[in-house]
């Protein structure tokens, strides 16, 4: 085969665009759903593994309310007896708590919503927050309901820009705290929060000040296992602490790592399957239909190959070079149809808080798919093309 044959091949497909474009069609929508599989598998996979680690494999996380309710909508059930009863545990440490609203900051004539943490003892080192400036709380901000604060770096740069944030004062719900400290940065959650834009206040004053309570709710409790033998049993006792006060299916959520990993084996599995289904169909479909156009294609095409024959092109040849066309669309039908996948990766997997990847295995996957489903589709009517009498095939435009 020679530069020549090639040109003559893409020659005789462009000519044909309407039926090359619909023998395309079915070959570009099952590799575009290709793509999303896979990409949603591994993007699904990372999430997994940023969850945990911001999560902590070693640690047992207590929600107030329901999963699946959001949190405006979660009634705070858990309180302060819940912290002291679990903290009779052994085996734990860095055990925090924190109750959490969005609430109106200011400094001068700089002001925003963000997002407002009453915070127990330990909440930096449990969370494993690193400062970056300033300093952790003491036990006597505590004890004594000091009016401080830490915050993350895009507070302190929204409230104030190009200083030194730390023993700066900041209006939280008209009533001023000190700023003592700036965590490093952290970046966004999995689900897309941005995790630098907070405020932690010790939840003494916090609750007394900025989110009045009769009662010692919380939001939500933390904390961590010494050794990870022991994780099984320590949440089993967990549970049975916690069962005495509350209805734990009903009133609250417990998030483990392993809990993390089951939901987003359910989501993947659930989105694998349906465009598993999806780009089997299409491909099958596509295949179908490809066989159909050449079928089509090939009698449209009779005096030409009468005529290729009869310039001495054995049914070896048309055999080959018809399944070379089929193997050439299918080819293209793979590139194309991996960049709509990839538009595809990009728009759908946010909206499913799923990191976007770009897997260089699914073009891999796309063209090897594509081209086997060209083959086969397109073997018949290139057996039944090599067939035709070069005679009869030469009189058929007469």
């Amino acid at each position: 085969m020679n530069g020549l044959y090639f040109k003559d091949l893409f020659s005789s497909l462009y000519h044909n665009k309407v039926r090359t474009a619909f023998a395309l069609l079915g070959i570009v929508m099952g590799v575009a759903s290709l793509v999303l599989i896979v990409a949603a598998i591994q993007g699904s996979t990372l999430r997994a593994r940023k969850i945990i680690q911001k999560l902590g494999p070693d640690s047992i996380f207590i929600v107030s309310g329901k999963m699946g309710a959001g949190p405006r909508h979660r009634t705070m059930t858990l309180t302060i007896q819940d912290v002291k009863d679990i903290s009779r545990l052994e085996g734990i440490f860095a055990l925090t708590y924190g109750l959490i609203k969005p609430v109106r900051i200011s400094a001068g004539k700089y002001a925003k919503t963000t997002t407002s943490f009453g915070v127990g003892p330990n909440w930096i080192t449990s969370w494993d927050y690193r400062m970056d400036i300033g300093r952790d709380f003491t036990p006597n901000d505590f004890k004594n309901f000091r009016k401080v604060c830490i915050v993350g770096w895009d507070v302190a740069n929204f409230l104030f820009p190009n200083q030194n944030p730390i023993g700066k004062v900041i209006i939280v719900e008209k009533t001023p705290f000190r700023i003592i400290g700036v965590y490093k940065r952290r970046g966004k959650t999995p689900q897309g929060r941005n995790m630098d834009d907070r405020i932690f206040i010790p939840y003494p004053i916090y609750k007394k000040v900025v989110f009045p309570l009769k009662e010692d709710n919380i939001s939500l409790i933390r904390f961590r296992v010494q050794n990870m033998d022991e994780y099984d049993l320590i949440l089993k006792e967990t549970k049975q602490i916690l069962s005495k006060r509350h209805d734990i299916k009903e009133e609250l959520t417990i998030i483990t790592p392993s809990l993390v990993k089951k939901v987003l084996s359910m989501i993947s599995a659930s989105l694998s399957m349906f465009l598993g289904l999806a780009s089997v169909t299409a491909l099958v479909v596509g295949g179908f239909v490809l066989s159909s156009i050449f079928y089509i294609n090939i009698y449209v095409r009779q005096w030409e190959i009468g005529l290729r024959r009869a310039m001495g092109a054995t049914k070896r040849d048309i055999l080959i070079r018809i399944m070379a066309e089929s193997v050439v669309i299918a080819i293209i039908g793979a590139i194309i149809g991996t960049a709509i996948g990839l538009i595809g990766v990009k728009i759908v997997l946010p909206l499913l808080s799923i990191p976007v990847v770009y897997p260089v295995e699914a073009f891999i996957l796309a063209v090897l798919f594509s081209v086997a489903v060209g083959l086969i589709a397109s073997y018949a009517p290139a057996k039944k093309a090599a067939e035709f009498e070069p005679v009869e095939s030469l009189r058929s435009k007469v």
